[in-house]
């Protein structure tokens, strides 16, 4: 079991007791911003850009570990945007990337995908940063529910009603006889680790071609971890034309308010590159908005190195004007699956049309909201915070 497994784990125990677990809810979000500026040493950094670079090289040396993979992402978008790799100005660029962190809870990426650069403090508070998403997800989603989703076996046994497509769980109670009936109806199938994200440790396996037989693969599998084996998907030629070898999918959040019932404030579309089994943003996928009553693709593509696509970069597809077919099953669909999920106030549903309708890729406890603001270039928490209001706290 790995770290993040037993961390989950862990979690998934805490006190059945509300008080408790109530508190210790509460400390979870007050740890969130355990390496961040206070309020005054933000506006020091607003009005000497040496005191920011100063205050930004002691934070980093400080909270080494902890900055290390913000660090890393902010390198990695440096080196990959043709936009920005070869400024003059890069080392006063990444103060700024790390300063936006530190005062406000910004990834690297939402600092690229949202503009944030030519953004005044007033502005840059406007969006919603990372360490807000985990904020209002903590307020509104109960943890002990919250991490049995987070694991991707767990979720998929919660949500297999709207998979749509076989499943195989390989951990450690996982049966040979179950997985060969898995294998051989499935020869060709995908591969997930149940504690990974945004696209990371996902493959295409078929099982002639792994160089064992199916009985060393499957023993060879469990020593490494906790995986999903799931049934490919075929999606709808009309999510395929915009790019055939991934999945393109419909990022739905559901939010559950008290006179409204289960809404849908937020939703977008990813899809992938040519020769990409997955869309994620996070492993080179396109962002777009789309309109969340209408179904209705509102803007150009983003990645979260900078890019802008009017059109998909390899098919040439536009994306403005198109229609997300049949969008109005699509949001009863998580909509009354949403209501289901007792404890969770916050959903994120990844979704994928195919001939026999839509099915779920997977579920999301706190969905980032990178996407939505990635799409428009405009901030989201006033609107965040009036759905807060309406909203049951679970803290």
């Amino acid at each position: 079991m790995g770290k993040a497994e037993l961390c989950n784990f862990i979690r998934s125990k805490y006190p059945k007791a509300f008080g408790i677990r109530k508190r210790l809810q509460q400390l979870k979000v007050q740890r969130l911003r355990r390496y961040m500026l206070t309020a005054d040493e933000v506006l020091a950094c607003e009005k000497d850009p040496a005191e920011k670079k100063r205050m930004v090289e002691a934070c980093c040396a400080k909270w080494e570990g902890p900055m290390r993979p913000i660090i890393e992402e902010m390198e990695d978008i440096l080196k990959h945007s043709t936009l920005l790799r070869d400024r003059s100005d890069l080392d006063e660029l990444r103060t700024d990337i790390l300063y936006c962190r530190l005062a406000f809870g910004f990834l690297p990426s939402e600092y690229v995908g949202f503009g944030l650069e030519q953004c005044s403090k007033e502005e840059r508070e406007s969006f919603v940063s990372d360490i807000d998403t985990f904020e209002f997800g903590y307020s509104v989603n109960d943890i002990t529910v919250l991490q049995s989703i987070v694991n991707k076996g767990q979720s998929a046994q919660l949500f297999s009603q709207y998979f749509g497509r076989d499943i195989f769980w390989a951990n450690a109670k996982a049966s040979y006889e179950d997985f060969r009936s898995f294998v051989t109806k499935h020869p060709r199938f995908v591969k997930k680790k149940t504690n990974s994200a945004m696209g990371k440790n996902i493959e295409v396996v078929e099982i002639d071609k792994v160089g064992k037989n199916e009985r060393e693969y499957f023993d060879e599998l469990l020593t490494k971890g906790s995986f999903l084996l799931e049934e490919i998907i075929v999606q709808h030629e009309e999510m395929a034309r915009y790019n055939s070898s991934s999945v393109n999918t419909i990022r739905c959040m559901t939010m559950k308010t008290k006179d409204n019932g289960v809404v849908v404030p937020f939703t977008f579309m990813r899809t992938g590159r040519e020769g990409s089994f997955v869309d994620n943003g996070g492993s080179g996928g396109i962002l777009i908005g789309v309109d969340e009553k209408t179904g209705m693709i509102n803007t150009d593509g983003y990645d979260e190195y900078m890019h802008h696509y009017p059109e998909h970069p390899d098919t040439h597809v536009p994306f403005c004007g198109n229609q997300v077919p049949a969008w109005e099953e699509m949001l009863e669909f998580c909509k009354k699956a949403a209501e289901k999920v007792e404890g969770m106030g916050y959903l994120s549903w990844d979704m994928a049309y195919t001939d026999k309708g839509w099915v779920v890729i997977e579920v999301n406890g706190i969905g980032q909201m990178i996407g939505p603001q990635t799409v428009t270039k405009k901030g989201n928490k006033e609107k965040l915070t009036k759905l807060l209001a309406q909203m049951e706290k679970v803290i």
